[in-house]
């Protein structure tokens, strides 16, 4: 018995163990540029995006082919159960005066047939296939517009997840001091040295912050959710932030690039925006040109009083033709013309669109650049409050153990130190913020 006890406790210990190296095998340790990698390939945003590529593309294919040859077969088969009957007057049987009935034709008939024909020109058609492919080359800049915004978003989840951590971090860290506070003050009260007072307020504050902490591992876990979801990880995926918000203000830097609004992306979409609605004004007055295709007919048709198709010493009797058609616009009423100037309205609403879309660019670019400039030396004097706020602290608690000041203080500075926390996380979010909105700008 105790050896079979012995070989299962071995086998659940394994059983333990490879469940805990599965889950460390799970969690996969993510920077920001990981992040944002894994997010151009995995995003929803980026996917739908190449889904309407895709689409973009098969649908310039689809107008492509309807300028090409354009070839087509058919078979029919007729079965006359009474053939039908013409009246022919009786002078042509020699008898004057009467009508004589008549069938023509077989009762069983079939045709088959092949059709071709070539569009040789259609302006509406050359139209077209210009649009189709600044369309195209539109999908192809909201690509590469949905990999900027996703890069973005991630940047910003990212700093949200890891200013959260961070805060979880300091939370414990103070929680660790305020409860060796606790008992050595709680020693104190025990041989007469400290008041209850000063346990119970100390008490009342390692309270305060286990109901914090316990507050921002929930939402630990609802930031890391967040920047899941936003790079198309899924959410049963465990993960670390490896970067730190040294090393993230580190690789930002704040140095200001040439700019040039024309080269963003959303002025380029706006262009191309312009571009099709000139185009349309253009199918529009194509529509008014003839258009021209050729036709080529090939028939056979096998005429028999039995269904005796299978018969190949059977005649067939083909029939063949080709032709030209001509379409030629005649009149429309004026709604064609109605229809071209609105087109050409929208063609100066796209105009003024442009020109507004450059000067927001700029406006972002020089926001961007003011904030950025702005929430560095913010950061930088956030971080200094904090580290002083520290020092205070531990100042009054050498000075509390040492009987010179109460718990009372130590609270007051305890909670300095959080709010100084506070304001250089905010700070840093807004650096980083600034950061990720000039490089948007910047189209990186």
């Amino acid at each position: 018995m105790h050896v079979m006890k012995n070989i299962l406790q071995s086998i659940t210990l394994l059983m333990l163990i490879g469940l805990a190296c599965d889950t460390i095998a799970q969690t996969q340790q993510l920077s920001l540029i990981q992040a944002q990698d894994y997010a151009l390939k995995n995003a929803f945003q980026i996917k739908n995006a190449l889904h309407d590529k895709a689409s973009a593309d098969l649908t310039s294919d689809e107008l492509l082919g309807i300028g090409l040859p354009q070839l087509n077969g058919s078979l029919q088969y007729q079965n006359f159960i009474n053939l039908p009957t013409s009246i022919i007057p009786g002078d042509f049987f020699g008898a004057p005066g009467q009508d004589v009935k008549v069938q023509f034709g077989v009762p069983h008939q079939m045709t088959a047939g092949l059709s071709a024909s070539q569009l040789l020109f259609d302006g509406t058609w050359l139209i077209g296939l210009q649009a189709s492919k600044a369309y195209a080359e539109l999908q192809r800049k909201n690509i590469q517009k949905s990999e900027i915004d996703i890069r973005a978003k991630t940047a910003e989840a990212y700093s949200t997840a890891l200013t959260t951590q961070a805060n979880l971090a300091v939370l414990r860290e103070m929680l660790s001091n305020m409860q060796k506070l606790l008992t050595d003050t709680e020693a104190m009260q025990r041989e007469g040295f400290s008041e209850q007072q000063d346990v119970d307020q100390l008490m009342l504050s390692v309270n305060d912050l286990m109901i914090q902490i316990g507050y921002t591992e929930q939402y630990v876990k609802i930031t890391k959710d967040l920047l899941k979801f936003t790079i198309g990880m899924p959410l049963s995926t465990e993960i670390e932030l490896s970067d730190t918000w040294e090393s993230l203000t580190e690789q930002a830097g704040d140095d200001i690039l040439s700019f040039n609004a024309n080269s963003t992306i959303d002025v380029q979409l706006a262009e191309n925006g312009l571009l099709m609605q000139q185009l349309n004004v253009k199918s529009k007055k194509a529509a008014l040109m003839p258009n021209l295709a050729a036709f080529y007919n090939l028939q056979t048709q096998g005429l028999r009083d039995e269904f005796d198709y299978f018969d190949t010493s059977l005649p067939w009797f083909p029939i063949q033709l080709w032709g030209i058609q001509l379409n030629v616009p005649i009149l429309s009423g004026g709604s064609k013309s109605k229809t071209i100037k609105k087109t050409e309205v929208e063609v100066k609403r796209m105009t003024d669109m442009v020109s507004m879309t450059k000067e927001a660019v700029q406006l972002e670019y020089n926001t961007a650049t003011t904030e950025l400039a702005f929430s560095k030396k913010r950061m930088a004097q956030s971080k200094s409050n904090l580290e002083l706020a520290k020092s205070i602290l531990q100042k009054e608690e050498t000075k509390y153990r040492e009987g010179l000041s109460n718990s009372f203080n130590i609270t007051q500075r305890n909670q300095q130190v959080i709010n100084a926390q506070s304001a250089f996380t905010n700070a840093a979010i807004a650096y980083m913020n600034a950061q990720t909105k000039l490089n948007k700008v910047l189209n990186k």
